[in-house]
């Protein structure tokens, strides 16, 4: 037998639909013909370099992996809400401009990734979309946290706090003597230890309403 007469193929994709072609000449009209309904527009997407656009009447020379996009319209998700865009790349900051009011710059999109981890997208990131894909935002993190020290509200910055923070929030003015003793337990903190206590050079993650109590014991 001879294989070297057996075509050979090329895998391509159109807005992230893979299809399987042989190897050869085909018109940008043809590869239009993919789409259903065909496409109107076609750019050939070159990796770190401005995407070409492919004519009806152009030829492109199919010898391997090669990846199109088009102005198809999709549908996807911001927080649930759906939105139709062009197929193809589209930058976070048009991901942010599609919202009414547009999505705040301290605001983290994020790509939900079905039974994976979740893609953060950074700033100027461009991101090949599909039909359904979907994406969520979230708030910042709070800097600050208001906590209890022996009853007293302070506030404190950062979600992780040290014995001696919260010594020093106990007693402004240290008690006197010689072996004295501080004794720190907690409630309602954050993280795998809500309730706990704490050693000198030992931290905890708190929230807001995090409890503490701290006693001053003389030992001499």
């Amino acid at each position: 037998m001879n294989n070297s007469a057996r075509p050979l193929s090329a895998t391509i994709t159109i807005d992230n639909i893979t299809f399987q072609l042989e190897h050869g000449d085909v018109t940008g009209q043809e590869l239009r013909e993919l789409t259903t309904p065909a496409a109107t527009e076609l750019w050939l997407d070159l990796p770190d370099a401005q995407d070409v656009p492919v004519l009806p009447n152009s030829t492109i020379t199919v010898s391997g992996d090669l990846r199109f996009f088009t102005n198809t319209p999709i549908t996807i998700y911001i927080d649930s809400a759906p939105f139709r865009v062009p197929a193809g790349a589209v930058t976070e900051q048009k991901l942010r401009e599609l919202t009414s009011p547009a999505i705040p710059e301290d605001h983290r999109i994020w790509k939900d990734i079905y039974d994976d981890l979740d893609d953060p997208i950074t700033e100027d990131e461009i991101i090949i979309i599909k039909n359904g894909d979907r994406f969520f935002t979230k708030a910042p993190e709070p800097t600050t946290f208001e906590i209890r020290v022996n009853t007293a509200k302070h506030t404190v910055s950062g979600s992780v706090v040290s014995f001696e923070t919260i010594v020093a929030l106990a007693f402004p003015a240290p008690p006197t003597g010689s072996q004295l003793i501080f004794t720190v337990g907690y409630t309602r903190g954050a993280g795998p230890r809500p309730t706990g206590t704490l050693r000198a050079g030992e931290t905890v993650t708190i929230k807001n309403g995090t409890i503490f109590n701290v006693t001053a014991t003389d030992k001499s």
